[in-house]
């Protein structure tokens, strides 16, 4: 082979050879820049997650409920840490641990080992000041020290008021997930957006300190600002211990809410838990029952049949009903009243919660309009307070599912379910002069510079009743307070109340059972210009005393005498003399 052959296969060798690296290079360099860039990053960088900052929750009063605080955990890089005889002792008092603790548990070849945890912010300034003085001053012919200390910070939810509120607020999950009340519902706003750091390393593990990667700073999460007012959520609280003190009862439940506007000034169940300290807390316990639970709300329920039979004129109030002295038989099933009544007018029948009177009233409605008042009314659907947070429905059943009892059994509050919320928006349809409206528990979502995000405005569903029907109702209601079941049970200065005793009897093993009772009191206040609704529910109170006059109605007019006072209320008029508060 030729000279000039020989050197012709070179050069075709070489421009092929420089041809396949200049198009690797291009590959490398342009087509696959990213995957490559992100190689390089991850074998040379260290990527450190910046949480972020949680929102706080506050009552409508700017009162802090959650609040994250931030902790740091401090580690130790046992390579970087050239003189571990040195620096160990000076972190021990810094650390406030006794001599010889750090040095016992210091391994030279662990790049991540935990030093300490939760440690303050004094304490934490001493070992970075310290860590600096290591880095400006070394000992002669040593070789330089690296930086040895790194900061992780954490947040930890807390709340100020414990228990209070606790099934209002909710908690987090171990991954600080928002999974119950407020807390679930209001995630999305309250987590913010976790920010990151890269750390550029030399051959040796050390930070390049000129090349640290530009850091993405964490986005806080917004406030959420609650309809709750704190002052009331502590009335309740205290209420419904002292019922938990004297019944003894398997549940406890109360709530008040403005019926004007729905908002939700407090809610509160027994039994209650702490989301700082849930350990050993049964399940069961973080259940809001107020909005889970399902109960049948007997006679208060007869404000639903009242209002339907007045909304329908097929009766006023002075209309006159025979009560069948107390035994009545219809569809081979007697009904009976507490008391033998006679002949009495429909105001009169509410006021005695006559059993028989409103099962005439249902049969006189009839099935298919009884059900439309009882759906217009918002039973058998969930209020929509919080999403997600597992509210009942209750339960109403379909017509094709009634048998020819029910016309006489849903009117006074049997073979129908609902929520403790529920009854609390059905009263606040009368207060609230015929209208339904969704109840709120969040008022406003906001940042950290107090602009509103979001903001939540009250929600009128319907008009379930005419305004003077609700009117009727409401003095009928008064009534209740004045002359029925509630006489001499409910005392508020200044301020008239109106509202329905109830008394179920529990369903139990197909039959109602004559040993438990849910025993309850959904009133307003005041009568003639509604403020509040307040629900008192108790589940099977122990002892001789089951009714709803006895156990419910003297807790809701504690409760209410000083929630008016928090709400700063104008009495319409005031007592000549004191008026000595018996005590319950």
């Amino acid at each position: 082979m030729s000279l000039r052959r020989r050197s012709l296969g070179v050069v075709v060798c070489l421009s092929l050879g420089f041809t396949v690296i200049s198009f690797r290079l291009v590959q490398i360099q342009l087509l696959r820049h990213e995957e490559y860039l992100l190689k390089a990053i991850k074998n040379h960088c260290d990527r450190i997650e910046l949480p972020a900052r949680r929102g706080v929750i506050r009552d409508v009063n700017g009162q802090i409920l959650a609040q994250s605080q931030v902790l740091h955990d401090i580690r130790v890089d046992g390579r970087n840490l050239l003189h571990p005889d040195e620096a160990l002792p000076e972190m021990e008092k810094i650390l406030q641990v006794a001599p010889g603790t750090l040095a016992a548990a210091f391994n030279p070849n662990n790049r991540y080992q935990l030093l300490a945890r939760e440690v303050p912010e004094d304490q934490l300034g001493a070992l970075k000041d310290l860590e600096s003085r290591y880095l400006t001053e070394w000992k002669q012919g040593k070789a330089k020290p690296a930086r040895f200390l790194s900061v992780e910070d954490r947040f930890v939810r807390s709340y100020p008021d414990g228990a209070h509120a606790s099934h209002v607020i909710g908690f987090l999950d171990a991954n600080n997930k928002g999974v119950a009340g407020v807390e679930g519902a209001m995630d999305t706003f309250l987590r913010g957006l976790p920010g990151e750091q890269l750390i550029e390393k030399d051959v040796r593990g050390r930070e390049i300190a000129g090349y640290r990667g530009r850091d993405q700073k964490p986005i806080d999460g917004y406030n959420v600002d609650l309809t709750i007012d704190l002052g009331v959520q502590h009335i309740l609280e205290e209420g419904l211990d002292k019922i938990v003190q004297k019944f003894h009862p398997i549940g406890a439940y109360a709530i008040a809410m403005r019926p004007k506007t729905g908002e939700i000034l407090g809610m509160a169940n027994r039994p209650t838990f702490d989301p700082n300290d849930r350990k050993g807390v049964p399940l069961v316990t973080f259940r809001n029952h107020c909005l889970t639970d399902q109960f049948e709300p007997g006679s208060t329920f007869k404000i639903v049949t009242l209002a339907a039979t007045l909304n329908e004129h097929l009766s006023t109030l002075s209309t006159p009903i025979f009560c069948e002295n107390g035994r009545f038989f219809y569809a081979g099933r007697w009904l009976h009243d507490d008391e033998p009544y006679g002949l009495l007018t429909v105001e009169q029948v509410l006021a005695h919660s006559s059993n028989i009177g409103f099962a005439k009233l249902g049969l006189e409605l009839g099935d298919q309009r009884l059900y439309d008042y009882a759906r217009s009314f918002g039973f058998g659907e969930p209020t929509g307070l919080l999403e997600h947070q597992g509210e009942g429905s209750g339960v109403l059943r379909p017509l094709a599912r009634w048998s020819k009892l029910s016309a006489t059994r849903v009117p006074m509050g049997q073979e129908v379910s609902a929520t403790p919320m529920q009854m609390a928006v059905a009263m606040s349809v009368i207060a609230n002069r015929g209208s339904l409206i969704v109840p709120r528990v969040v008022r406003q979502i906001t940042d950290n510079d107090g602009h509103v995000i979001k903001y939540f405005t009250p929600h009128v569903v319907r008009q379930v009743i005419g305004e003077d029907v609700a009117k009727q109702v409401s003095k009928a209601l008064a009534d209740v307070v004045d002359e029925g079941t509630a006489a001499g049970r409910i005392d508020i200065p200044g301020f008239t109340a109106a509202g329905k005793t109830g008394t179920a009897q529990k369903f139990v093993d197909g039959a109602y059972s004559n040993k438990k009772f849910v025993a309850s009191f959904i009133g307003y206040v005041p009568e003639e210009d509604p403020q509040f609704v307040l629900l008192v529910m108790v589940d099977e109170p122990r002892g001789n005393q089951y009714y709803g006059a006895q156990v419910a109605a003297p807790a809701f007019s504690e409760m209410s005498k000083q929630i008016v006072e928090v709400l700063n209320l104008t009495p319409r008029s005031l007592p000549a003399e004191p008026v000595k508060r018996a005590s319950l």
